[in-house]
């Protein structure tokens, strides 16, 4: 990342107190691995959640450049004020606390360290992971984005495929290679122009920094323009575990991980999903992918047949005499009630369709549901029948001519709807 990102300017009210600050005094340039300082209390602005509060000098990072802000707490003698947000507005660096220190005081400044030392791992990691993955699939790569928090990061890079496994497994070793070197990571402030011509415009990455000094970070082969906070030797950053990658636009993959405790953690948290898995498949959890595959395949298998035996028991069904046979102008009609799902009502009806039967079947599974299906040629219309039926279970239904389904909520009005079926089949066949 590069320079803090600035902040929207201050509202109106506050236009003229903000252009009268000067330039916050950036310490944490000065050491990175400090926590805590001592500053004045420059100005105070209220807001409706809280406090704005504007320092002579902070060890705050405010957000930016990918990187979220620093937390941690201001302190007087009277008062403790977490600061919970820090940004930039122009040079000043506005603190966002839940309690007013008091303009003029002399303030003890604490940062999170748990949660600055996770940024910088992850920001130098960022650095780190680039290298290795420019060395694995190529010089074109170039960033494209970048995000950091506590617990993980992620690149985006210019890349016109998708990254395999393998490749990701190979970006890991190489990365965790760079870390083991433990080389120095280093900044300087140089000259823009004297910057761009020792290593060129790939410097601007991860944007384009403001001023005429910027500030350049060294981390083995890995040179870029960066405002971010960062460990002093790659070693300090941990493992490096690849957490997954996915191609977010064309032409861009987007690289997720995580530097070390948070690598960690994350590693633990996949060994407890595997040793649940493992538990609940009763096997090892070296057997889990084996297992599953099995399991999965069996369960196929097992719908194959389900479905197979549901259609013979349609069979069974439609050739039996559970059902009411009605002659309704020298056509056969079945009314029968199956109570099973929706599928079983399909293969029954398209049975007794097959035997040329209008088929009226009607289930109590659900509330009360309905399948109408007509043999070609037989001038009734399904839709319409199963409208009739729904309409008197309190819901609705419809659907082509030949073959309808629909069903309503009151179950208990199912039987007496089957037995008007006969009658609403005459009126539509004398219609």
């Amino acid at each position: 990342g590069t320079e803090e990102a600035e902040t929207a300017e201050p509202s109106i009210e506050y236009t003229e107190r903000f252009a009268e600050l000067p330039a916050t005094d950036r310490m944490y340039y000065d050491d990175q691995q400090r926590l805590e300082f001592e500053a004045v209390v420059l100005d105070v602005f209220e807001r409706e959640d809280g406090y704005d509060v504007v320092l002579d000098q902070t060890m705050f990072y405010p957000e930016g450049g990918g990187q979220p802000a620093d937390h941690g707490w201001l302190s007087t003698d009277d008062v403790t004020a977490e600061v919970a947000d820090v940004q930039r507005v122009g040079d000043v660096i506005v603190h966002r606390a839940d309690d007013n220190p008091g303009k003029g005081e002399f303030v003890r400044g604490t940062v999170d360290g748990q949660r600055r030392r996770r940024h910088m791992r992850h920001h130098t990691a960022t650095h780190v992971v680039g290298d290795a993955a420019r060395q694995v699939l190529g010089d074109h790569l170039r960033q494209a984005g970048a995000q950091k928090s506590e617990d993980s990061a992620r690149l985006d890079v210019t890349h016109y495929q998708s990254v395999d496994r393998e490749q990701v497994t190979e970006i890991e070793a190489v990365a965790n290679e760079l870390v083991m070197d433990n080389v120095p990571v280093t900044q300087e402030w140089v000259d823009r122009n004297e910057a761009e011509a020792d290593y060129g415009f790939d410097i601007y990455q991860g944007g384009i920094p403001e001023g005429e000094q910027i500030r350049l970070i060294h981390a083995g082969a890995d040179t870029q323009a960066c405002g971010g906070t960062h460990v002093s030797r790659t070693g300090d950053v941990g493992a490096i575990k690849l957490l997954g990658t996915e191609r977010v636009q064309d032409g861009v993959v987007r690289l997720t991980f995580a530097a070390g405790d948070a690598a960690i953690e994350a590693t633990q948290r996949t060994e407890d999903a595997l040793s649940d898995a493992a538990d609940v498949l009763d096997v090892s959890p070296e057997a889990v992918p084996e297992t599953a595959e099995r399991f999965f395949d069996e369960w196929k298998e097992r719908g194959k047949r389900i479905e197979e035996l549901k259609e013979k028991l349609a069979e069974i069904r439609a050739s039996g005499s559970e059902g009411k046979t009605v002659e309704i102008d020298g056509t056969t009609a079945v009314v029968q009630r199956v109570d099973g799902d929706m599928d079983e009502l399909r293969a029954t009806a398209n049975a007794l369709v097959n035997d040329g039967s209008i088929a009226v079947l009607g289930s109590g599974v659900d509330g009360a549901q309905f399948v109408v299906a007509v043999p070609d040629g037989v001038p009734v219309n399904a839709g319409e029948v199963v409208g009739e039926l729904a309409r008197r279970v309190g819901g609705g239904g419809g659907g082509p001519s030949d073959f309808a389904q629909g069903g309503g909520p009151d179950g208990d009005a199912l039987e007496d709807a089957l037995a008007e079926a006969p009658d609403i089949l005459r009126q539509r066949l004398n219609a």
